[in-house]
Order: C-alpha cells, then structure tokens, then sequence
C-alpha cells in the first residue's frame, strides 16, 4: 500500500471520527503532523490519556462498591478525566463526564453510579476507535523509518 493512499485512509478515519463527534477539533489540532517524530509523540499522548484514564476509572469503580461515599473525592477524579479528555479531544468522553461530576456535586449515589457507568462505556468505546487510529499511524511510521533508513 503506498503512503499516499494510507496517509488518505487515515485522514478519511479522522474525519469520520469528527464527524460522529468521538473527537473535536482540539484531536485533530493534535494529529495534524507531518514527520515521523511528530507522529510517534501523538501516539504516546494517546496512550498516556488512555493509561491515565484507565487508573481513574479503575479508582473510581473500586470505590464505587464502598458503602460510604466520598462524593468530593468522585467528582474531583471526574473532573480529571474530563480534563484529560478535553486535552486531548476526546469529545464523547468529556461530554460524558458532565452527568458524572453533576452527580457527585449533588451526592446522588444512584445517578453517580450510573453515571460512571456511562463515561466507562464512552471511554471504552472510544479507545476502541483510537486504537484504530494509532494502528494507522503506527504503520505511517513504520513506512517512513523504513524509507528513510534506504
């Protein structure tokens, strides 16, 4: 497969991600790069959100099953995750996070627990499709160290 014809899928894969609004603008601010270091950074950002975000909502479903809950404590980690996932562009997540950090400024530990829930299935979700994205960069990169070491 030529690089052309990748660097085009993988622009098509973007746009359809900001088309369905998994990621805004800030993602593609982000990924717009040319060279291979470049790329290879925005790879690592992506799986640093995706880490950090893991151990966020590892925390947050451990401390879910507690019978006392520290509200100040879930929306604090909350408002973490929609920080990241604005940092990044991951537009459903954050959207997500608004219900969450709603329900923990309100103490509602019904609503909360659903609620995390659903930034859970938006994470997931996403990192699905993020994944695929890194895939397709990860092989531009590939393509570009091989041709440049020729």
């Amino acid at each position: 497969m030529t690089m052309e014809i990748l660097k085009g899928l993988l622009q098509g894969y973007l746009s359809s991600l900001l088309d369905e609004g998994v990621v805004n603008d800030r993602f593609n601010e982000i990924v717009c790069v040319n060279n291979t270091g470049e790329r290879q950074c925005v790879v690592q950002r992506i799986e640093t959100y995706f880490a950090d975000v893991d151990t966020i909502l590892a925390e947050l479903s451990l401390d879910v099953d507690n019978s006392e809950v520290d509200f100040c404590k879930f929306a604090s980690l909350a408002r973490e995750i929609e920080d990241k996932s604005a940092s990044i562009g991951a537009e459903h997540v954050r959207l997500a996070c608004s219900d969450l950090i709603k329900a923990g400024d309100e103490m509602n530990k019904r609503v909360f627990f659903r609620s995390v829930l659903w930034v859970q299935h938006e994470f997931t979700s996403t990192k699905k499709k993020l994944d695929a994205f890194i895939q397709m960069e990860r092989r531009i990169i590939r393509i570009e160290r091989s041709k440049s070491s020729n």
